[in-house]
């Protein structure tokens, strides 16, 4: 007890702000009366006069987090609100200013808003706000645009687009096919943009592409103009943090100005003051972030208390940075952003120095062992929410991290003072930002190589398995730590890791990395007499049938760098289709499988059927009107209807598909012909897969000129003994105008790109 009466002694402030963090968390789930919080807060106060000692602070943390409770109700209650919930279908001009950098793909633009006007109704509502690829507003740019008012999607892909906007206090999405730029914000936040802008064009002067798009990252948290493939390596080796700007930032910020001061010889209070309008300023620079106002928070405060004379608590000034966050918006508290800002920092107050400890004995230089300490607690600490939240952890962030712990302050650094030099001297400012782009590039060295290792990503089952092994490796060094002195015992442990590692390297080590595309890649495999066909969006890979077992559509595919797909199709139970189904799914990893459920089966299907149980693989049945949708690639179901009899062609019951991205559909029949695929509604498409390998159907002229497609692609085996593709379904294609055709007979695999402007195509031969 008396423990616990010292820390209480000790943290009181810290306990008495997370009571009442604790109160608003609560409003999340519950909404309270005020009139009861009133009581509640009543009775706690009481207790607090009446009470002593620790049951004195008991009694108050208990009023404070009812107030935090009936805080929470009100705020809440105004995120809930929304005046244009009830405009959803409607269209009419709008008055809207972005309140953060635009995010924009291949297809469109999103960008967070604030709506000042609808239909000459004045309001002020958050929106997710679509826009036209190309183009896109600035941070705080005043807009006009028609707009049409529609609900946000609900869960998809993995994605609760819906749930994410509402924790934000969005509840509709407007989209805008033109819009026009009218101005740009003032007061405060317009302060804030143009701090931003100065920064945005003094790093473009002496860097541009990647590296300007990672500096930005790290100075700015802006992370939108690195192409998708760059991200994915931040996030595979552990990086992702560093273009999330961190309390580093703050940190090496407030120490630059400090030593500035110094050097200028500026009193303690004028250095604590500067200290405060810097941060200011980048806080309102940066934006409303969770890890940056949490610095920002802690800096400000640790500079008030050095002002004010008081004792500094680093527990207090955590909790104070996530009651500030709390008190606007208690739904952060669900965000991944604040749960990892917030424990790596608690695994820094405790884990840390404990690591440290321990690797003092240790010949290691103290900058490593400071950054293995930082870097292993705080990968340990935050893991599980990764894995929670994203299914899959780097595993490889220590080594990452340490490799690219120096260059992060410099590209930070030579950034800021690029921005600050930029109006005295442009050309000293571009000598700046080279030398950040170079410190940027050290980090995208280091992460596109320890991204490429093997297992570069874990799921939840693999991080147990490293968990174990971690914590067996540990019980051994510690063991070993008594037998062998510290520098030999380095030496041996070095070694082992190289050994095991470089096995591990060679057993796994793939063929060839996958390459994402930039849009949609449609990939028709070369299996002979038979169908493969290979989706592809950067975040999704589905297989269309898999060919024959001599097509050997798994080797193509891991030649291909592909090791996991989002899902399989059997379209219909035919050697042709599914016969390499089997092998698909014993050599690359397979999320799920989607089959009609057919009455007729053959022993090809039986047995992929058999390894995806085995292997735990789940198996959907679809038909007409069920959807898949996986990383912005959508599959609607257009046929069968039903699983037919045993006794019927299976062509004619063989899944239909619409796959659509974007604004590219491409329409996949299988061996269904026009005496099927004539029954559905049927629209213009860019991508056909000619049914039955081009057997002969002499419905195909009139559905080509339903489907208008620009690019078709016959599957189909080399002198073949169907004699496919028939004549005269070559003819049709050859009539149908503006048409390309390609064959894999001919011309092998056939690729098919489409990235928003137009559709590249490659063939084999």
């Amino acid at each position: 007890m008396s423990r616990v009466k010292q820390a209480a002694e000790l943290h009181w402030p810290a306990l008495l702000v997370a009571a009442t963090c604790s109160g608003i968390a609560s409003a999340i789930w519950v909404s309270t009366p005020l009139a009861l919080v009133g009581a509640l807060v009543g009775v706690a106060l009481v207790g607090a006069v009446v009470l002593e000692d620790l049951m004195r602070l008991v009694a108050l943390a208990a009023a404070l987090a009812v107030l935090g409770l009936g805080w929470g109700s009100l705020r809440m209650e105004a995120l809930r609100q929304s005046a244009l919930t009830a405009e959803i279908g409607e269209v009419g001009h709008a008055e809207l200013v972005t309140v953060a950098p635009a995010r924009t793909s291949v297809w469109a633009t999103r960008v967070i808003a604030v709506a000042r006007s609808f239909r000459a109704e004045s309001l002020r509502e958050r929106a997710l706000l679509v826009l036209p690829a190309g183009r896109s507003p600035p941070r705080g740019a005043l807009i006009e645009a028609t707009v049409r008012v529609a609900e946000p999607r609900s869960e998809r892909d993995g994605f609760d687009e819906r749930g994410w906007l509402a924790r934000q206090g969005i509840h509709v999405v407007l989209h805008a096919s033109r819009w026009r730029e009218t101005g740009r914000r003032g007061g405060i936040p317009g302060v804030g943009d143009r701090l931003r802008d100065r920064v945005e064009d003094a790093v473009g002067r002496g860097t541009d592409g990647v590296r300007r798009g990672i500096v930005l990252g790290v100075v700015l948290g802006e992370d939108e103009g690195l192409p998708a493939d760059v991200q994915d390596d931040f996030r595979a080796s552990g990086l992702y943090h560093l273009l999330a700007v961190s309390g580093q930032n703050v940190a090496f910020l407030a120490g630059g100005i400090y030593a500035l001061g110094w050097l200028l010889r500026l009193s303690r209070h004028a250095r604590e003051i500067s200290i405060l309008g810097v941060i200011a300023a980048y806080v309102l620079a940066v934006g409303w972030q969770p890890s940056v106002v949490r610095a920002g928070v802690a800096g400000a405060l640790v500079s008030l208390a050095w002002l004010a004379a008081r004792p500094r608590d680093r527990w207090h000034f955590l909790a104070v940075g996530a009651l500030v966050l709390m008190l606007w918006m208690p739904t952060a508290l669900l965000e991944p952003g604040f749960q990892l800002s917030f424990v790596a920092v608690a695994a820094i107050f405790v884990a840390v120095p404990r690591v440290r400890t321990w690797l003092d004995g240790y010949p290691i230089p103290s900058p490593v062992a400071d950054a293995l300490a930082v870097a292993g607690a705080c990968g340990v600490a935050t893991a599980p929410i990764v894995l929670f939240h994203f299914g899959e952890a780097p595993l490889y962030t220590v080594l990452a991290n340490v490799i690219a712990f120096p260059a992060a302050p410099l590209v930070l650094g030579f950034g800021l003072l690029a921005a600050v030099v930029d109006p005295l001297s442009p050309s000293v400012a571009a000598g700046l930002a080279a030398l950040a782009g170079w410190s940027a590039a050290w980090l995208e060295l280091v992460a596109r190589v320890v991204a490429g290792l093997p297992r570069a990503r874990v799921d939840t089952r693999a991080a147990l398995a490293v968990l174990g092994l971690g914590a067996g490796a540990w019980l051994g060094v510690r063991a070993l730590r008594r037998l062998i002195p510290a520098p030999r015992l380095v030496v041996v442990l070095a070694v082992g890791a190289a050994l095991v590692y470089g096995s591990s390297w060679l057993a796994a080590r793939p063929a060839r990395a996958w390459e994402p595309p930039a849009g949609l890649r449609v990939t028709f495999l070369d299996v002979g007499q038979g169908d493969a066909v290979l989706l592809e969006t950067p975040q999704a890979r589905v297989l269309v049938d898999q060919g024959p077992p001599e097509g050997n559509a798994a080797r193509q595919l891991l030649e291909m760098g592909v090791r996991s797909l989002t899902a399989i199709v059997l379209t219909h139970p035919q050697r042709d289709h599914v016969g390499g189904a089997a092998d698909v799914l014993r050599r690359i990893d397979v999320e799920q499988v989607l089959e009609p459920g057919l009455e007729v089966s053959g022993p090809e299907h039986e047995e992929a059927q058999r390894v995806a149980r085995d292997r735990g693989v789940p198996i959907r049945v679809v038909r007409a009107g069920a959807s898949f949708r996986a990383g912005g690639l959508a599959l609607h179901v257009l046929w069968p209807a039903d699983p037919g009899s045993a006794t019927e062609d299976p062509n004619a019951n063989a899944v239909v598909l619409m796959a659509t991205y974007g604004t590219t559909d491409v329409f996949l029949p299988a061996d269904a012909e026009s005496d099927v695929t004539g029954r559905l509604l049927l629209g213009a498409v860019e991508i056909l897969k000619v049914a039955h390998h081009g057997s002969e159907d002499p419905g195909l002229g009139g559905e080509l000129r339903d489907l208008r497609p620009r690019v078709a692609v016959i599957s189909a085996g080399r002198d073949n003994d169907y004699g496919h593709p028939h004549a005269d379904t070559l003819a049709a294609l050859e009539r149908s105008p503006g048409l390309a055709t390609y064959r894999t007979d001919l011309d092998g695999r056939v690729v098919v790109e489409a990235d928003g402007d137009g559709l590249t195509v490659q063939s084999d031969r």
